[in-house]
């Protein structure tokens, strides 16, 4: 099956669809740096709530005299920066409690409020809905989802639960539901622990057919890709946008369902983090004007309905007076949910399971990175970055602190291309022995760029590998950055090679002198992802986040 969970990336993206580019270069609501000046707020937030900073809280920054400089991260970026108590924030906006409670466990946060609310929902096109019968249905259960999962009948993508939101919240709603919970009863560790809930979720993660690393990446990559992506859990609030852009463009919408006995809701969980200092009263003053201004006033509430958005301060999940051209019921959206979400576990049970998901529940990956180690990776310092990118993903103790450890089960081989594959490489590491996988860091540590550029030889070489029987139901994926533009000689042949044995390649071109159209033909040629980088640690780990 074709990249069942898209996953291994273990080097080099930020990744997205094929022929989908994805810029990392800074935008103004990304602001790096520290303003100190009382009339600013500094904001980490996660990518979920990007559309509403940019409608409804910068606005109102500008208009109230205050500089809110908003910094987007992922989950494990958040939980990482807030448990080490970093100062480079005076607010942290989780898109839900399950990461807030991983980054907050000796209790910083102050003022914590939910700002909204959206429940977790099973999405897919609508005749593909039709196909399962779930359209015009309000009873679907958790049952009937794992059901449809299971089967083979459908394509289902689910975020990975170590590096986003809703794959957490999802994979904590099934749990529970493996584990028998009621959505009042939270998850514990002798549950965790129990056969029923090991071989349930381990069953249910091996079904899922791609697991991107972010939500947003999910949903722009599977709008793109509509014959591989044909269900999907994810954000209702999201669903609705995407809708809102799909019909307004003719083409067919998504349909959702709520997975009924286990439904999971999102709470984004907006706190204060104080600095200890004489500018601490200032800014919490601004924090606490902002909250009141999305909980309370009617122009903020019905700009985060008009979102998709469900207020906070709503009974339940029930709206009253909805508008229907935004909680389409056309769209399988129910203005009235009476039921009550999960309750999620504590962060040991939460820690836990997330690290058990990369050792044990997920299929295992065989890795090919063809890394580029021409003359030029020394000149622009790539290769520094290709070498501390290897620090983060394969020494095994920097990748627990991701959540991206190794399976035992995973095969990881590295390649090295200049004029050919060169270095002594390709060098590869069956399983998740630490020190095994700290000898490729070593490896590439030692290495110094020369020569020139021919990538196509090395994915001639990943394609021979990769189209070998796999054991342990191992998913391949070959991992391409380079950051110039390529030799020919081998390009009709890679290609050819690469499509026979069905791998996906994620290509990353680092540098403003990588030749985009070379890297965007070899990812859309396997059905694999582009992307443009300029920070090679960040795309190795967003990379590896496909595990």
């Amino acid at each position: 099956m074709r990249i069942k969970g898209f996953t291994a990336l273990a080097i080099a993206t930020l990744v997205l669809v094929s022929g989908c580019t994805i810029s990392n270069s800074p935008s103004p609501d990304n602001t790096e740096g520290y303003d100190a000046s009382p009339e600013a707020l500094n904001i980490i937030a996660g990518t979920e709530q990007d559309t509403v900073i940019s409608t409804i809280v910068k606005p109102w920054c500008t208009s109230e005299g205050y500089q809110c400089n908003v910094t987007l991260k992922g989950s494990v970026d958040q939980a990482r920066l807030l448990a080490a108590g970093s100062t480079d924030y005076d607010a942290y906006w989780f898109a839900s409690s399950v990461f807030s409670q991983i980054g907050d466990q000796s209790g910083k946060l102050q003022d914590v409020r939910t700002m909204f609310l959206t429940p977790v929902v099973f999405a897919g096109w609508r005749s593909e809905m039709q196909k399962l019968g779930f359209v015009g249905r309000a009873d679907v259960s958790i049952g009937d989802i794992l059901q449809a999962v299971e089967s083979g009948n459908t394509k289902v993508w689910a975020t990975n639960p170590t590096q986003s939101n809703s794959g957490a919240t999802v994979l904590f709603g099934f749990m529970n539901y493996f584990a028998g919970n009621g959505p009042g009863t939270a998850l514990t560790q002798e549950q965790l622990d129990s056969a029923a809930v090991e071989d349930g979720i381990t069953r249910f993660i091996e079904a899922m057919d791609q697991t991107p690393p972010s939500t947003g990446t999910l949903m722009d990559r599977c709008v793109e890709q509509p014959d591989v992506c044909r269900t999907m859990f994810t954000y209702e609030d999201l669903v609705i946008e995407k809708n809102q852009g799909l019909v307004q463009a003719g083409k067919e919408p998504l349909v959702v369902a709520y997975p009924r006995g286990s439904l999971a809701i999102s709470d984004a969980p907006l706190g204060f983090f104080p600095h200890g200092n004489s500018v601490d009263p200032a800014k919490r003053q601004i924090l606490n004007e902002l909250q009141d201004y999305l909980l309370e006033d009617p122009e903020a509430q019905a700009k985060l309905l008009k979102l998709g958005r469900r207020p906070a301060t709503s009974i339940g999940l029930t709206l009253d007076n909805p508008d229907t051209t935004v909680f389409n019921p056309a769209w399988g959206i129910q203005a009235t949910i009476n039921e009550q979400g999960i309750q999620y576990p504590s962060a040991s049970v939460i820690q836990a399971a997330l690290d058990r998901y990369q050792t044990r529940y997920r299929r295992p990956v065989n890795t090919y990175y063809c890394l580029d180690g021409s003359g030029s990776m020394f000149g622009n310092g790539g290769w520094n970055g290709v070498a501390e990118a290897a620090h983060q993903v394969f020494d095994q103790d920097q990748a627990a602190l991701n959540f991206l450890q190794s399976h035992p089960q995973d095969v990881t081989t590295v390649a090295i291309f200049n004029n050919g594959v060169t270095g002594g490489s390709p060098w590869t590491v069956q399983g998740n022995e630490a020190q095994a996988l700290h000898g490729l860091t070593e490896k590439i540590n030692g290495y110094r760029p020369g020569g020139g550029t021919d990538m196509y030889t090395c994915l001639n070489q990943a394609a021979d590998e990769l189209a070998k029987p796999q054991t342990d139901n191992r998913k391949g994926l070959v991992v391409l950055m380079t950051d110039g533009q390529s030799e020919t000689g081998q390009r009709d042949s890679a290609l050819a090679a690469l499509q026979r044995a069905d791998v996906p390649v994620v290509a990353i071109a680092f540098g403003s002198n990588a030749d985009p159209s070379q890297l965007e033909e070899v990812a859309a040629a396997t059905a694999g992802a582009f992307v443009q980088q300029t920070d090679l640690v960040a795309a190795l780990r967003q990379a590896a986040g496909y595990k």
